[in-house]
């Protein structure tokens, strides 16, 4: 009886973790990340995740960017959302190898020595390097 559950278990944690791994999708082979969207819980704000940068906006359409070396500027183009982009709640983060995000009153992405926020009151951009 004994040996039967624990054989039972192990194969439980197999299958479970190749159910798992099966579902951790990337954008393409070779683990490139898949693209990531979250939003404000009020829809005042937004951003979007590529594989190699982050751009965030606010509802009124304004937008910044963020990329891998920490660089911010304007986003050129539209980040959009609606109700079924998940919510980035305040308990929450949200990251993906170097980038960071979180809310403080609208989002704040960090990335190495440069971060974005972006929220009702509008979007901006520093960078220390």
């Amino acid at each position: 009886m004994g040996r039967g559950l624990l054989i039972a278990l192990l194969a439980a944690v197999v299958l479970g973790a190749l159910a798992v791994s099966g579902n951790a999708r990337t954008g393409e082979a070779g683990g490139t990340p898949a693209p990531a969207a979250f939003r404000l819980s009020d829809g005042s704000a937004g951003c979007a995740f590529d594989g190699s940068r982050i751009a965030c906006a606010a509802v009124s359409g304004r937008g910044v960017v963020l990329e891998l070396d920490g660089d911010s500027y304007p986003a050129t183009s539209t980040v959009s959302w609606d109700e079924s982009t998940p919510v980035l709640q305040r308990t929450e983060s949200w990251w993906h190898g170097g980038f960071s995000c979180r809310v403080e009153g609208g989002i704040v992405c960090d990335r190495g020595n440069g971060s974005i926020s972006v929220g009702a009151e509008g979007v901006g951009g520093a960078s220390s390097g």
